[in-house]
């Protein structure tokens, strides 16, 4: 795995603006050749559910995926 990020992203849907914990993980596509929703990652004892599509970096040798914890 090559780095971590844990932003606050708030959403607005209609008129409420919706708040979520999410991870942005960046893994080396020889380590996870092929990411899907709904896959498991671990990091020490949490766990993270990966959501929407993963998506390569311009070299493509890097996946940048979005995720929620288990």
């Amino acid at each position: 795995m090559r780095s971590t990020r844990r932003p606050d992203t708030i959403a607005t849907f209609a008129e409420a603006r919706l708040w979520s914990e999410t991870a942005l993980f960046d893994i080396r596509v020889s380590e996870v050749p092929s990411p899907r929703p709904g896959d498991t990652i671990r990091l020490g004892e949490e766990s993270f559910v990966v959501q929407g599509e993963p998506v390569r970096d311009r070299e493509r040798l890097v996946w940048t995926v979005e995720a929620r914890p288990a």
